[in-house]
């Protein structure tokens, strides 16, 4: 067991150096979260913003300056509020906390994965999976620009952790909470629940009044606040212009003033960043996974954004109803489900008409951390599948085209066979299933 600390602690040692090197170089996604947050704080719009010279450093941001009327800034004001406590605080101490914080969010889910994890083996593929993933382009791409994607394996897992709690009213109501906060901080997560309405049953009506409860007092402030109405409808039609963006459908233009060029802003400096660009050995490598992107590439034909809905709908479907005939007479389990469920929105999430790029990957950690807890060797095919899936996520070859892609499907395709397969028995059961 020591060495296995040992081993962990050194590559732990060494990846966190790395990403602070890359972090040197300027996560520029951040920056449009932060200002965001900010203007919302501030009680203004941020969707459609431009940076105006009387406005100063606090809503400065280098990358938003072009030809469009929509902002760069496409976070929910859900999750621009989240950022409330740190958004005051200066640009570059926000960028070196959310690297750190990137490893707490993985701490803790490695630490709800132990939990369920009965034996040395499968504690030991808990570990194997976190440590692979820190060598994957998607986590490297979170740290390079500064993303928020893992809020979303977090968030499942806490849910998966409490929802396993059928008997523990405060369980339901901090279920309830990350339930609805996932929806909105990522609105397509709403897939993720459907097929929680299969194990309604098992739970007794003061659980799910409970879980109920943070739910409607979350939705009735956005409903009952003029102020929040007002944000969201913001952020749907900023929605609706970064879907022309990404689909090529002309979005609205307008003249915006020019980038006046700080040379420093907020802890950062032109000259130092350019220097920490010059000097880095990070490989800046990224793929689009979009399915319309694939088909795009192999048969030259453009997919609408009504198509590629509507097939994601009719997917989803299919996909949840066989499951449902598959399982009826068998029973449904929640370690089942919460693989299906997860599994029915990453198919959202690839046939998404916005380009989702490398770091949207890390968001298979939940599935991966949990798969990993309930392993079962009779299953090994579809373990070997998920560490396929992984190592095409860490390597590049010019003799595989797109192999972080094609990583991803092999990871999806994995869950839903395991969803689907996975029968845990014994003192396993009541691990997963509590």
């Amino acid at each position: 067991m020591w060495m296995v600390a040992l081993v962990a602690a050194l590559v732990l040692g060494w990846t966190i150096y790395r990403d602070v090197q890359i972090e040197k170089i300027y996560p520029s996604d951040l920056r449009n979260r932060v200002v965001g947050a900010r203007l919302q704080k501030d009680g203004k719009m941020p969707y459609f913003y431009k940076w105006k010279p009387a406005d100063g450093l606090r809503y400065y941001d280098p990358t938003n300056f072009d030809t469009l009327k929509v902002s760069n800034i496409t976070t929910t004001p859900y999750f621009n509020q989240l950022l409330y406590p740190i958004a005051d605080m200066e640009q570059r101490t926000i960028s070196r906390f959310w690297v750190y914080l990137q490893y707490i969010f993985l701490f803790i889910m490695v630490g709800m994965a132990l939990r369920f994890a009965d034996t040395f083996l499968r504690k030991m593929m808990v570990f194997s999976v976190a440590v692979s993933f820190l060598f994957t382009h998607a986590w490297m791409k979170v740290i390079e620009t500064g993303q928020m994607y893992l809020f979303i394996p977090l968030f499942a897992f806490a849910f998966y952790f409490f929802l396993s709690k059928p008997k523990n009213t405060a369980a339901a109501l901090t279920a309830g909470l990350f339930a609805v906060s996932l929806v909105l901080i990522r609105p397509n997560t709403v897939f993720m629940f459907l097929p929680i309405l299969f194990l309604a049953g098992k739970y007794h009506l003061r659980y799910k009044l409970t879980f109920l409860i943070p739910v409607i007092m979350v939705l009735g402030y956005i409903i009952g606040s003029g102020q929040q109405r007002a944000l969201w409808a913001d952020y749907a039609e900023g929605l609706s212009e970064q879907l022309k963006l990404h689909q090529d459908l002309e979005p609205t233009g307008q003249y915006n003033g020019a980038d006046p060029g700080f040379l420093s802003w907020e802890g950062w400096n032109r000259n130092e960043i350019a220097a920490a660009q010059a000097n880095t050995t990070y490989f800046n490598y990224s793929e689009n996974g979009n399915f319309f992107v694939l088909v795009e590439r192999i048969f030259g034909k453009k997919l609408s954004p009504v198509f590629l809905n509507v097939a994601s709908l009719l997917l989803i479907g299919i996909i949840a109803g066989l499951f449902y005939f598959y399982n009826r007479k068998s029973g449904f389990e929640l370690y089942n489900i919460a693989l299906l469920g997860f599994s029915l929105y990453m198919v959202s999430d690839l046939f998404s008409p916005f380009y989702r790029h490398q770091y949207n990957t890390v968001q298979w950690l939940f599935p991966l951390l949990l798969a990993a807890a309930g392993y079962i060797k009779r299953y090994q095919w579809i373990y070997g599948a998920l560490a396929a899936g992984i190592i095409l996520n860490i390597i590049n070859t010019p003799y595989i085209k797109m192999e972080h892609t094609i990583g991803e499907y092999v990871i999806l395709a994995a869950f839903l066979s395991l969803a689907f397969v996975y029968n845990p028995n014994g003192k396993l059961k009541e691990r997963l299933n509590v």
